[in-house]
Parts: C-alpha cells; sequence; structure tokens
C-alpha cells in the first residue's frame, strides 16, 4: 500500500475525514502539502470524530492505520506514525477517557509507536 492508496482509502471511510483531507489541500493548493501535515490533520479528525464514529467505522479506520503501518513502504510507515498517529494521540490524551477507550482499537504497531511516542 503506498501514500496514495492509504489516503484514498482513509477518506473514503468518512465524510468528516474528506472534508478534513480537503480543507489540507485548500490551505496548501495550488502546492502539495507535507505528508505529515496532512495525515496529522486526519489524525486529529480521527480523534475528534472516534465518539460519534462508532465502533464499526473505528475498526475500519484503526485497521487502515495498522495495515499501512506493517507496510513495506517505509515513507508511508514514517508519514503515519510521525503524522497521523502522534497527532491522534495527542488529541486523545487530552481527555483521558478518550485515549483509554481509543487505545484497544490500535493494532500492535500503531499502539507500539504510540505508547513509545508517549513514552518520557
Amino acid at each position: 500500500m503506498g501514500q496514495e492508496d492509504f489516503v484514498g482509502l482513509l477518506i473514503a471511510a468518512s465524510s468528516r475525514l474528506q472534508s478534513a483531507y480537503q480543507k489540507v489541500l485548500n490551505e496548501w493548493g495550488p502546492e502539495e502539502p507535507p505528508i505529515t501535515i496532512l495525515f496529522a490533520a486526519l489524525g486529529d479528525q480521527i480523534a475528534e470524530d472516534f465518539d460519534r464514529a462508532g465502533v464499526d467505522a473505528n475498526r475500519r479506520v484503526f485497521s487502515l492505520i495498522e495495515q499501512a503501518m506493517e507496510s513495506d513502504d517505509k515513507g508511508l510507515v514514517t508519514a503515519v506514525a510521525t503524522g497521523l498517529i502522534e497527532a491522534l494521540v495527542t488529541r486523545a490524551v487530552r481527555t483521558e477517557s478518550l485515549w483509554k477507550e481509543m487505545a484497544p482499537f490500535l493494532g500492535p504497531r500503531s499502539r507500539h509507536h504510540a505508547e513509545a511516542w508517549l513514552a518520557p
């Protein structure tokens, strides 16, 4: 899975993710936004939508994130880890209960990066 495939699958999961994606493109247009900036915006939106998205939608999104983290595309793995997951976690830990609800949805590689990043 490459970056474009991942983004396409991810934004197809939710109209709110599509809106966040479009907002970043509009802010940077006609330039391409840095991938970590784009992924950070998507991570923020995933965290913001977590409670309203429902279990099935959250499972799909977090499964896609884990698939990206398992990719052979090191650029994708790095961008997902440092852009999306770090933004997601930063947003989630602001509310202790949100992080506790969200953490079980993370796959092993995603959770490993999130926990390592949160460690002092």
